[in-house]
Parts: C-alpha cells; structure tokens; sequence
C-alpha cells in the first residue's frame, strides 16, 4: 500500500473540471496518494455554482466524506484577521477592483488554512496564489 505524501487541499479550481469534464490535475496521478483534505471555503464555492440536484448530491455525499474522516478545515477568526490584512496589501500592491478584492478573500483563506494545518495547495490558479504566497507563508503545489 501507497505511503501518503503531504497533506493536500484541492483549490476549488482542481474540483471543477475533474467534476464537469473528468479533467485531472497531475497531482492526482502520482503513484504515493497525497492525504486530502477539504477547505470549508472550497466546498461553499462548489455549493454556489452547483444550480441542479445530481450536483448538490454529489457535493452532500463529498462533504460528508469529509466531515466523517474528520478532514474539513475550517477558517478561524485569526485567519479572517490576516486575510483582511493581506487583501489590503494586494489590493495597494496591484491595484485590484473591489470584485477581485471579494473574490481573492476566499483564496487568502484556503491560504492560511492550507498553513495553520501543514497543507499543500493544489490549484490551476497558480498566477494569484503566487501573488498571495508574497504576503503568506504557504506551499503550493508546483510553485517556482
């Protein structure tokens, strides 16, 4: 049997071509399994673009495997502490809209949650975790 690797928190970015399209992310094709686990923020993203009942399903059945393996992470109120900070400094540093200010919050927060449990984070959105890793120290899977 496979060793497990690191743990691993799939982006919401990993989830949603592997569930409409059956698209993978390298990650999960290696021989040694990492050890996943599920960001609260990430399975309230599926929810909210989930518009018919077989997703919805499909969502309820993932998070209760989740929830009985004990492997949700959830936000603590530090981590919406710094997240505001961070989001101030990038706005500041790049000059972002306040709608991708809103949208980058929730990846500040996979961020500092990857951290606070020693998680990697595997996403397709490689160009914004990179500028977020400039203000938080976390590992992204790939990252230069």
């Amino acid at each position: 049997m496979a060793e497990y690797l690191t743990k691993v928190i799939l982006d919401t970015s990993i989830y949603i071509p592997f569930i409409n399209e059956g698209i993978s992310h390298p990650v999960l094709q290696l021989e040694y399994k990492p050890l996943f686990y599920m960001s609260a923020v990430v399975i309230e993203e599926l929810y909210a673009g989930a518009f018919d009942t077989v997703s919805v399903k499909l969502l309820d059945r993932m998070y209760e495997t989740f929830e009985n393996l004990g492997r949700i992470v959830v936000p603590e109120v530090s981590d919406w502490q710094k997240t505001g900070k961070v989001v101030a400094k990038l706005g500041k540093k790049y000059g972002f809209e306040e709608k991708f200010l809103l949208k980058i919050t929730n990846d500040v927060l996979i961020a500092f949650s990857a951290r606070r449990v020693g998680a990697v984070v595997v996403t397709f959105n490689i160009k914004d975790f990179s500028r977020i890793k400039e203000f938080v120290d976390f590992k992204i899977y790939g990252a230069i």
